[in-house]
Protein backbone atom coordinates (compact mmCIF):
# COMPACT_ATOMS: atom_id res chain seq x y z
CA UNK A 1 0.00 0.00 0.00
CA UNK A 2 1.70 3.30 -1.22
CA UNK A 3 1.48 6.44 1.46
CA UNK A 4 -0.70 8.39 -0.53
CA UNK A 5 -3.14 5.39 -0.30
CA UNK A 6 -2.85 5.19 3.53
CA UNK A 7 -2.64 9.32 4.29
CA UNK A 8 -5.91 9.24 2.44
CA UNK A 9 -7.72 6.26 4.61
CA UNK A 10 -6.27 8.46 7.52
CA UNK A 11 -7.90 11.52 6.83
CA UNK A 12 -11.47 9.62 6.28
CA UNK A 13 -11.13 7.76 8.88
CA UNK A 14 -8.79 9.42 11.71
CA UNK A 15 -9.83 7.34 14.86
CA UNK A 16 -9.64 4.55 13.08
CA UNK A 17 -6.16 5.80 12.23
CA UNK A 18 -5.67 6.31 15.72
CA UNK A 19 -5.94 3.26 16.77
CA UNK A 20 -4.42 1.18 14.17
CA UNK A 21 -1.03 3.49 15.38
CA UNK A 22 -1.30 2.92 18.91
CA UNK A 23 -1.32 -0.83 17.89
CA UNK A 24 1.32 -0.49 16.49
CA UNK A 25 3.52 1.71 18.88
CA UNK A 26 2.21 -1.25 21.73
CA UNK A 27 4.12 -3.75 19.17
CA UNK A 28 7.41 -2.21 19.21
CA UNK A 29 7.36 -1.57 22.64
CA UNK A 30 6.97 -5.43 23.49
CA UNK A 31 9.32 -6.30 20.55
CA UNK A 32 11.78 -3.69 22.22
CA UNK A 33 10.76 -5.07 25.85
CA UNK A 34 11.40 -8.58 25.40
CA UNK A 35 14.55 -7.57 23.76
CA UNK A 36 15.95 -6.60 26.88
CA UNK A 37 14.57 -9.20 29.03
CA UNK A 38 16.58 -11.82 27.21
CA UNK A 39 13.44 -13.25 26.14
CA UNK A 40 13.81 -16.00 22.90
CA UNK A 41 11.13 -13.97 20.87
CA UNK A 42 11.88 -12.87 17.09
CA UNK A 43 9.03 -11.00 15.68
CA UNK A 44 7.90 -9.71 11.94
CA UNK A 45 7.08 -6.23 10.04
CA UNK A 46 3.56 -4.47 11.18
CA UNK A 47 3.45 -6.24 14.55
CA UNK A 48 -0.40 -4.79 16.30
CA UNK A 49 -0.96 -5.36 20.15
CA UNK A 50 -4.06 -4.05 22.06
CA UNK A 51 -4.12 -5.30 25.33
CA UNK A 52 -1.35 -7.14 27.40
CA UNK A 53 0.74 -9.59 25.92
CA UNK A 54 2.68 -11.89 28.23
CA UNK A 55 5.53 -14.14 27.19
CA UNK A 56 7.09 -16.75 29.55
CA UNK A 57 9.69 -19.37 29.47
CA UNK A 58 12.86 -20.33 28.30
CA UNK A 59 11.83 -21.64 24.71
CA UNK A 60 11.87 -19.36 21.12
CA UNK A 61 8.40 -17.72 20.63
CA UNK A 62 8.27 -16.13 16.99
CA UNK A 63 5.67 -14.19 15.05
CA UNK A 64 5.50 -13.51 11.15
CA UNK A 65 4.48 -10.49 9.61
CA UNK A 66 1.44 -8.52 10.33
CA UNK A 67 0.27 -10.47 13.30
CA UNK A 68 -2.06 -9.26 16.11
CA UNK A 69 -3.10 -9.85 19.43
CA UNK A 70 -6.35 -8.07 20.98
CA UNK A 71 -6.59 -9.00 24.69
CA UNK A 72 -7.33 -7.53 28.30
CA UNK A 73 -4.89 -6.96 31.41
CA UNK A 74 -7.38 -9.72 32.79
CA UNK A 75 -7.35 -12.09 29.91
CA UNK A 76 -3.43 -11.82 28.42
CA UNK A 77 -2.59 -13.53 25.58
CA UNK A 78 -0.29 -15.57 26.86
CA UNK A 79 2.83 -18.08 24.30
CA UNK A 80 4.66 -20.01 27.90
CA UNK A 81 7.47 -22.36 26.62
CA UNK A 82 8.40 -24.79 29.46
CA UNK A 83 11.94 -26.34 27.83
CA UNK A 84 14.89 -24.88 26.52
CA UNK A 85 14.08 -26.40 23.24
CA UNK A 86 10.54 -25.41 22.64
CA UNK A 87 9.50 -23.45 20.16
CA UNK A 88 5.63 -21.57 19.64
CA UNK A 89 6.08 -20.49 15.70
CA UNK A 90 3.16 -17.92 14.06
CA UNK A 91 2.86 -17.45 10.46
CA UNK A 92 2.09 -14.53 8.96
CA UNK A 93 -1.17 -12.89 9.83
CA UNK A 94 -2.13 -14.51 12.94
CA UNK A 95 -4.82 -12.98 15.26
CA UNK A 96 -4.18 -14.26 19.02
CA UNK A 97 -7.64 -12.78 21.22
CA UNK A 98 -6.77 -13.75 24.45
CA UNK A 99 -4.88 -17.14 23.73
CA UNK A 100 -3.20 -19.47 26.60
CA UNK A 101 -0.57 -21.31 24.67
CA UNK A 102 1.62 -24.13 27.23
CA UNK A 103 4.10 -25.70 25.08
CA UNK A 104 7.28 -27.95 25.80
CA UNK A 105 7.98 -29.34 22.30
CA UNK A 106 6.50 -27.55 19.08
CA UNK A 107 2.93 -25.46 18.16
CA UNK A 108 3.14 -24.22 15.04
CA UNK A 109 0.12 -21.77 13.55
CA UNK A 110 0.60 -21.27 10.03
CA UNK A 111 -0.35 -18.08 8.34
CA UNK A 112 -3.68 -16.60 8.44
CA UNK A 113 -5.23 -18.45 11.26
CA UNK A 114 -7.35 -17.13 14.34
CA UNK A 115 -7.21 -18.48 17.87
CA UNK A 116 -10.13 -16.76 20.18
CA UNK A 117 -9.46 -17.52 24.03
CA UNK A 118 -9.10 -20.91 23.65
CA UNK A 119 -6.22 -22.88 25.19
CA UNK A 120 -3.98 -25.03 22.94
CA UNK A 121 -0.97 -27.52 24.64
CA UNK A 122 1.30 -29.67 23.33
CA UNK A 123 1.36 -31.63 26.55
CA UNK A 124 -0.20 -33.32 29.52
CA UNK A 125 2.15 -31.64 31.77
CA UNK A 126 1.62 -34.46 34.30
CA UNK A 127 2.24 -38.30 34.09
CA UNK A 128 -1.06 -40.65 33.70
CA UNK A 129 0.46 -43.06 35.61
CA UNK A 130 0.32 -43.67 39.31
CA UNK A 131 3.59 -43.11 41.22
CA UNK A 132 4.51 -43.00 45.18
CA UNK A 133 4.61 -38.91 44.67
CA UNK A 134 2.50 -36.26 43.82
CA UNK A 135 0.96 -36.40 39.81
CA UNK A 136 1.75 -32.87 40.34
CA UNK A 137 5.83 -33.50 40.30
CA UNK A 138 5.21 -36.33 37.73
CA UNK A 139 6.14 -34.92 34.08
CA UNK A 140 3.49 -35.91 31.36
CA UNK A 141 3.66 -36.94 27.74
CA UNK A 142 4.28 -34.45 24.90
CA UNK A 143 3.56 -34.19 20.91
CA UNK A 144 3.64 -31.00 18.35
CA UNK A 145 0.10 -29.33 17.13
CA UNK A 146 -0.15 -28.04 13.88
CA UNK A 147 -2.87 -25.10 13.18
CA UNK A 148 -3.27 -24.97 9.68
CA UNK A 149 -4.00 -21.89 7.11
CA UNK A 150 -6.78 -19.85 8.08
CA UNK A 151 -8.40 -21.98 10.74
CA UNK A 152 -10.40 -20.72 13.34
CA UNK A 153 -10.62 -21.91 17.13
CA UNK A 154 -13.35 -20.47 19.17
CA UNK A 155 -14.14 -19.43 22.61
CA UNK A 156 -13.33 -21.74 25.55
CA UNK A 157 -12.11 -24.72 23.10
CA UNK A 158 -9.00 -26.90 23.61
CA UNK A 159 -6.32 -27.95 21.39
CA UNK A 160 -4.43 -30.76 23.06
CA UNK A 161 -1.18 -32.76 22.45
CA UNK A 162 -0.27 -34.49 19.11
CA UNK A 163 -3.36 -32.47 16.89
CA UNK A 164 -3.53 -31.78 13.42
CA UNK A 165 -5.54 -28.89 12.44
CA UNK A 166 -6.15 -28.81 8.77
CA UNK A 167 -6.71 -25.69 6.85
CA UNK A 168 -9.69 -23.76 6.91
CA UNK A 169 -11.43 -25.77 9.51
CA UNK A 170 -13.06 -24.69 12.58
CA UNK A 171 -12.74 -25.44 16.13
CA UNK A 172 -16.69 -24.69 17.37
CA UNK A 173 -16.54 -22.86 21.20
CA UNK A 174 -16.24 -25.42 24.13
CA UNK A 175 -14.90 -28.06 22.13
CA UNK A 176 -12.16 -30.33 22.71
CA UNK A 177 -9.94 -31.40 20.25
CA UNK A 178 -7.47 -34.60 20.81
CA UNK A 179 -7.81 -35.83 17.72
CA UNK A 180 -6.97 -34.38 13.73
CA UNK A 181 -9.32 -32.08 12.34
CA UNK A 182 -9.78 -32.69 8.61
CA UNK A 183 -9.29 -29.36 6.22
CA UNK A 184 -12.27 -27.51 5.48
CA UNK A 185 -14.69 -28.75 8.36
CA UNK A 186 -16.40 -27.70 11.10
CA UNK A 187 -16.35 -29.78 14.78
CA UNK A 188 -18.36 -29.28 18.04
CA UNK A 189 -17.95 -31.10 21.12
CA UNK A 190 -15.99 -33.25 23.75
CA UNK A 191 -14.42 -34.77 22.34
CA UNK A 192 -14.39 -32.98 19.37
CA UNK A 193 -15.94 -34.13 16.27
CA UNK A 194 -16.83 -33.34 12.86
CA UNK A 195 -20.57 -31.66 12.50
CA UNK A 196 -20.20 -30.58 8.82
CA UNK A 197 -18.07 -29.85 6.12
CA UNK A 198 -17.53 -26.51 4.59
CA UNK A 199 -18.17 -27.71 0.99
CA UNK A 200 -21.31 -28.60 1.75
CA UNK A 201 -24.41 -26.32 2.74
CA UNK A 202 -25.96 -28.24 5.18
CA UNK A 203 -30.04 -28.73 4.79
CA UNK A 204 -30.95 -28.31 8.13
CA UNK A 205 -28.86 -27.33 11.58
CA UNK A 206 -25.40 -29.38 11.25
CA UNK A 207 -26.22 -29.71 15.48
CA UNK A 208 -29.14 -31.59 14.96
CA UNK A 209 -28.28 -35.08 15.82
CA UNK A 210 -26.37 -33.93 18.69
CA UNK A 211 -29.24 -33.87 20.99
CA UNK A 212 -30.93 -31.38 23.54
CA UNK A 213 -26.84 -30.49 25.23
CA UNK A 214 -25.90 -29.65 21.87
CA UNK A 215 -23.25 -26.50 21.78
CA UNK A 216 -24.22 -23.40 20.79
CA UNK A 217 -24.07 -22.54 16.87
CA UNK A 218 -21.56 -19.36 18.19
CA UNK A 219 -18.11 -20.08 16.76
Amino acid sequence: MSWETTLRRSVRNPGKAARVAISLARGHYYRVKFRVLGRRVRIGRNFRVVGRLDIQGPGTVIFGNDCTVISSYLSPTTPYTHAPDAVIQFGNRVLLTGTRLGCCRRIEVADGAGLAEARVMDSDFHSLKHSDGPRYNSSGVSEPIFIGRNAWVALQAMVLKGVRIGDNAVVGAGAVVVNDVPADTVVFGNPARVVWRLAEAPKTSPLADLGPNRPSATV
